[in-house]
């Protein structure tokens, strides 16, 4: 894909020409309803990790009937509202600087998917957690108008995004075995997080969320 090779090429990455993505990944794409209670399980998920009282977002999905969209990682999460109250804020804390947080990021990339958010930000920049919010239901509210009306946007778009995160993330790392140094303004975890939602979405035989991102420790 030539928008591929002139994105690198903004971050001074100069690239030949490249495989197209179906020649590389088995390409099946998630459906729209399982891209919504994905998104719904993330956005729990932070919420959980910052929101004032964590226990009225568990108590949300429960009312949702949403626990089983959880993976089991994400249910140890929402496991911190069985703490001790006084322990309950000293653990959020914890958690809000894990790198699960940036979650975020996949978030990001379903609801673009999704359409409910309509342009990609580029690599150096990171998403802005209040225009999110404004796409998804607030706490009480049903999900199931959000999982209902859910449905992809053109799976051409999004296979471009694949792609370009592949190598994007590949010529870094790439790049740093080599170096020891890091592409500027390019976050490698940010750059790893859209990657993998990306992936999830449209290699949907291949993985299961969560199924190999064993290197963030929760407890």
């Amino acid at each position: 894909m030539n928008s591929t090779v002139n994105r690198l090429r903004q971050h001074g990455l100069e690239i030949g020409s490249l495989p197209e993505i179906e020649e590389i990944l088995p390409i099946h794409f998630h459906d729209g309803t399982e891209l919504a209670k994905r998104t719904l399980a993330l956005h729990a998920l932070l919420g959980v990790i910052f929101y004032q009282d964590p226990k009225d977002i568990v108590k949300w999905v429960e009312q949702e009937r949403m626990e089983s969209e959880l993976t089991e990682r994400e249910k140890r999460v929402f496991s911190l509202t069985e703490l001790p109250e006084e322990e309950i804020l000293w653990k959020q804390k914890a958690m809000q600087s894990n790198v699960i947080t940036w979650r975020a990021e996949s978030l990001y990339v379903l609801l673009w998917a999704l359409g409910e958010i309509p342009t990609m930000l580029e690599p150096t920049e990171r998403m802005d957690g209040s225009g999110v919010a404004e796409c998804l239901p607030e706490l009480g509210e049903a999900m199931q108008p959000f999982i209902q009306k859910a449905k992809l946007r053109p799976k051409q778009e999004i296979l471009e995004e694949l792609h370009f995160y592949f190598f994007l993330r590949h010529f870094i790392e790439e790049i740093h075995e080599q170096t020891g140094e890091w592409i500027d303004n390019i976050e490698p975890i940010l750059v790893e997080e859209r990657y993998y939602a990306l992936f999830w979405i449209a290699c949907a035989d291949q993985i299961e969320w969560d199924i190999f991102k064993n290197e963030d420790r929760i407890d």
